[in-house]
Parts: structure tokens; C-alpha cells; sequence
């Protein structure tokens, strides 16, 4: 990647640092936002991941710019727009819309997940209970489609 040039770098830099800036901008514009990505550890952990996307985007981006160095597609405009309009729609669509999404969605999946209740600890049933709970269920709903059902639970048959 030693054959990028500083315009190409500066592209790099602009994919990798879109989510973080776009990251930046929303809070800007809607403080609100930022208390559940601050607050929880989904809304930051969101946050932190489309960070990463575009970072990863921008070293994808790199090395596709990198690639295109070669001097066959450098000697054809025609291959040199294809090969740079075709990646960068590759890294738009790999990492920076999924990038966009959580930062969307982190702080609403954050909120959503505050408002509603969760069981406590102690009136969590065991794994086995659930299980054996749902197979009985299941017997009672489907009798004739679950002939084992008779040897693995206990009761009326």
C-alpha cells in the first residue's frame, strides 16, 4: 500500500473516519442520543462496532487503491474508473451502510431494552424445567406427532 498517493490517503481517510464523524455529528444534533450509547453497554458497544466497520473499510479501500496501482489498469482510464467506482461501492456496502445502521440503532435497541422489564435472576426457571415444560406442551399440542415424547416426560399419557 506504499504506492498510494496523498489524494488517494486522503480518501482512505475519509471512509475510515465517516462513521466516526457521522458518529460525532449525531450527537451534535441530538444530545439525547448519546446518553443510552454512553449509558449502556449495547448503545456504545453499537457505536464501537461501526467504528470498526469503517476503519476496516478504510484499510479495504487501501487495498483496493492499491491494486489498482498496477500499470495494465493504470494504462486504461476505463479499467481505472470501473476498479475505483466498483470498490468503493464494495466498501459503502460491506462496511460503511452496516456502520450507519448501528449507529442508528444502537442508542434505539439501547432504549428499547431499557424500557422493558427484565425477570430477576431468581425467577429464572433452570434449563431443564424450560425444557421439560415445553416438551409437555408440545405433547399436549401435537399427541400423535411425537410418539417419544411418552418415555421422556412424566404424566398423564
Amino acid at each position: 500500500m506504499h504506492r498510494l498517493n496523498a489524494r488517494q490517503w486522503g480518501l482512505v481517510a475519509i471512509v475510515a473516519a465517516g462513521p466516526f464523524v457521522l458518529a460525532f455529528l449525531l450527537g451534535a444534533a441530538a444530545p439525547e442520543l448519546l446518553e443510552p450509547v454512553l449509558g449502556t453497554p449495547l448503545g456504545g458497544l453499537s457505536w464501537l462496532l461501526a467504528t470498526l466497520l469503517g476503519i476496516t473499510g478504510g484499510a479495504l479501500f487501501a487495498r483496493i487503491l492499491a491494486a489498482l496501482q498496477r500499470p495494465r489498469i493504470q494504462a486504461s482510464p476505463t479499467l481505472r474508473l470501473v476498479g475505483t467506482l466498483g470498490g468503493a461501492g464494495m466498501v459503502v456496502g460491506l462496511c460503511i451502510v452496516p456502520a450507519v445502521a448501528l449507529l442508528l440503532a444502537g442508542p434505539t435497541w439501547a432504549m428499547h431494552l431499557g424500557r422493558e422489564s427484565l425477570p430477576a435472576p431468581h425467577a429464572l426457571r433452570s434449563l431443564r424445567g424450560s425444557a421439560v415444560e415445553l416438551l409437555g406442551q408440545a405433547r399436549r399440542a401435537f399427541p400423535h406427532r411425537l410418539p417419544l415424547s411418552q418415555l421422556l416426560l412424566p404424566g398423564p399419557r
